[in-house]
């Protein structure tokens, strides 16, 4: 037993000197160290169990729904090859991560602005089992709040024939276009205002004072690249960063030692941004793309850098991907 949980408290999925506790599913890099963990210290190989987060169960219901999709008339949809990686294109044009921090602070300097509380986001990420394929789970969500705290939720599964093309549009009220199944839709009464949602509070400006907001909700994000990042992916899917926030997030990634410029990206929305690449979590690297104008966060990308024969994926496949639509 002891072995266990010297193995558990290393992993540290949910560190004890985070905020409040709070009842959330893990994020994909903390499931796969999870899943690593019987093998890790051992002299002999043991089979390793599938570890289902409450995440990773709604995701399984999005796939089964997502395969589903069909129009009139039309056979169903069946499961489509996992998209590759985006790529990147250096040029001389390239803009680097320094530039953009000084135009975003000068933009937020000139017009202050406001996050809104609320996003509009595509996502999908791999279901992996041992000794089987791994599929992608693509979903849509489009969260929105009112000045009197009611707000509403639309979460829906996007075809995998056709990844990165939005399925939900924006409006009051939100609705589904094209071939997308709704997974939930929820309606929030006034006074709500986010408040049974991680990063709840308003966000604050300036890197030093948003770190520490992220750290509340992500332990180790004020100390821990490896930490930050995930943490900046969550957090824009709660809220839309106005120009200060902006400014900050960009702040926080230039610091990061080892983040290295990619190239020009064009993403799977079509739309053009500045690709940044950092490895620095077990087995995985990260691509960041950014907006090079305003700093916006476009899309973040985590891919595998070393194959893992167990759950059949080579480096280079795409772990999660995460495109922000406002």
């Amino acid at each position: 037993m002891t072995d266990e949980l010297d193995l558990l408290r290393e992993a540290d999925p949910v560190s004890a000197d985070t905020g409040p506790w709070r009842d959330r599913p893990l994020d994909a890099r903390a499931e796969l160290l999870l899943r690593r963990l019987p093998s890790r210290d051992r002299g002999r190989r043991t089979v390793r169990r599938v570890v289902w987060s409450l995440e990773a169960v709604a995701a399984a219901t999005i796939l089964a729904l997502a395969l589903t999709v069909s129009g009139t008339g039309s056979p169903s949809a069946v499961a489509a090859p996992r998209p590759l990686p985006l790529v990147a294109h250096a040029s001389r044009a390239d803009v680097s991560l320094a530039e953009i921090a000084r135009r975003t602070r000068a933009a937020a300097e000139e017009s202050p602005g406001k996050s809104e509380r609320g996003s509009h986001v595509q996502t999908w990420a791999l279901s992996m089992k041992s000794g089987e394929d791994a599929v992608m789970l693509p979903r849509e969500s489009l969260t929105r709040w009112n000045a009197d705290g009611s707000g509403s939720t639309l979460e829906v599964a996007t075809d995998p024939r056709h990844p990165g093309r939005p399925v939900i549009e924006d409006g009051p009220p939100p609705r589904t276009v094209h071939d997308g199944k709704v997974l939930s839709e929820e309606h929030y009464p006034p006074g709500i205002n986010g408040a049974n949602m991680d990063y709840f509070e308003e966000p604050p400006a300036g890197a030093p004072a948003l770190r520490a907001y992220l750290a509340v909700w992500s332990p180790g994000a004020d100390r821990d690249p490896a930490e930050l990042l995930p943490a900046i992916r969550t957090f824009l899917t709660v809220w839309t960063p106005g120009p200060r926030q902006r400014a900050g997030i960009v702040t926080l990634l230039s610091g990061i030692e080892g983040i290295r410029p990619a190239g020009k990206v064009t993403d799977r929305l079509g739309r053009e941004g500045q690709g940044f690449r950092f490895t620095g979590t077990p087995g995985s690297r990260y691509l960041i793309v950014l907006d090079p104008d305003d700093g916006g966060v476009l899309d973040i990308e985590e891919t595998f850098i070393r194959d893992d024969p167990e759950y059949r994926v080579k480096a280079g496949d795409v772990m999660s991907y995460t495109a922000y639509l406002s």
